[in-house]
């Protein structure tokens, strides 16, 4: 069989009965057992699924399980209950499984970050004033403000409470202040601490992996995920962005060259750019 794999309707159909043996089973298969269920080697099966699907076999039995997870979560049913209702081996596998892709525990989905502690704040940074809020495993908000006064702490505060609506909340501005300095000395480079979609996950951690002085489009990025025809899905996760600067959505342009937008301003965005262009010269 040819290295690459060429997604055919032949490709689409062993695909798709894959996954519906994924999802009837209620439980992660061995690559092996599903490559030979549709009549492929395993290796063949691994390239032919990524290409088709965008996520490895694995990955995507992830996704149901952990999908499986939160729906039993939400119906109240104790963790180690749902844990073995979405196939897993137990409460500590679904604990990994959620702070991979939800950024979150079991305990913290099903109640909206009850038990969380986060800590916001107001500070200064030769960019301009930012507010930030801090979950204890990274940074889960860092946006520049308009003005920094208690009024705009408060409302973008309220905002990030619909994310997390039962966790508790403490305002330390010097510590924020701290991490932020730390962060922005250290080149962005930081814990970040988010829920979001798994696309949206793939799409920030490929701006987090870009060299300090890299410049992308949003098609270049698409392929990069191998996902060439989701530009504009790529465009809005780049425009969802809640941390700025250590997700580097600034770093994004369009194919022309042009800057395209920014949530912060564009005029914010050619600053970001040529001081880190700067930087490296």
């Amino acid at each position: 069989m040819p290295a690459d794999v060429f997604v055919s309707q032949i490709a689409l159909k062993r695909t798709q009965a894959a996954i519906e043996r994924l999802v009837l089973a209620g439980h992660e298969l061995r690559l092996d057992a599903l490559a030979y269920a549709v009549g492929l080697s395993p290796g063949y099966f691994q390239r032919e699924f990524s290409a088709c699907v965008g996520l490895s076999p694995k990955r995507f039995a992830q996704v149901l399980a952990k999908e499986r997870l939160l729906q039993a979560l939400r119906a109240d049913m104790p963790v180690l209950h749902a844990a073995l209702e979405a196939g897993l081996s137990g409460p500590g596998r679904a604990h990994e499984l959620l702070i991979h892709a939800e950024g979150a525990t079991p305990a913290q989905a099903r109640q909206g970050g009850k038990g969380m502690r986060i800590t916001t704040g107001m500070v200064h940074t030769e960019l301009g004033v930012m507010f930030a809020a801090w979950t204890g495993l990274g940074f889960c908000a860092l946006e520049f403000a308009r003005s920094g006064g208690p009024d705009e702490a408060q409302e973008l505060q309220a905002s990030l409470q619909t994310t997390w609506p039962n966790a508790l909340w403490a305002r330390d501005d010097a510590m924020l202040q701290a991490r932020v300095r730390g962060a922005l000395d250290s080149g962005g480079r930081a814990a970040v601490h988010v829920r979001a979609s798994h696309f949206r996950l793939r799409v920030w951690q490929a701006l987090m992996q870009l060299p300090p002085n890299a410049l992308v489009s949003y098609g270049g990025l698409a392929r990069a995920l191998g996902r060439p025809d989701s530009a504009r899905a790529v465009a809005g996760a780049v425009a969802a962005n809640p941390v700025a600067i250590l997700i580097p959505c600034h770093r994004v342009i369009r194919e022309s060259g042009e800057l395209a937008g920014y949530r912060w301003g564009i005029a914010r965005k050619a600053m970001l750019i040529a001081r880190e262009q700067d930087a490296v010269s």
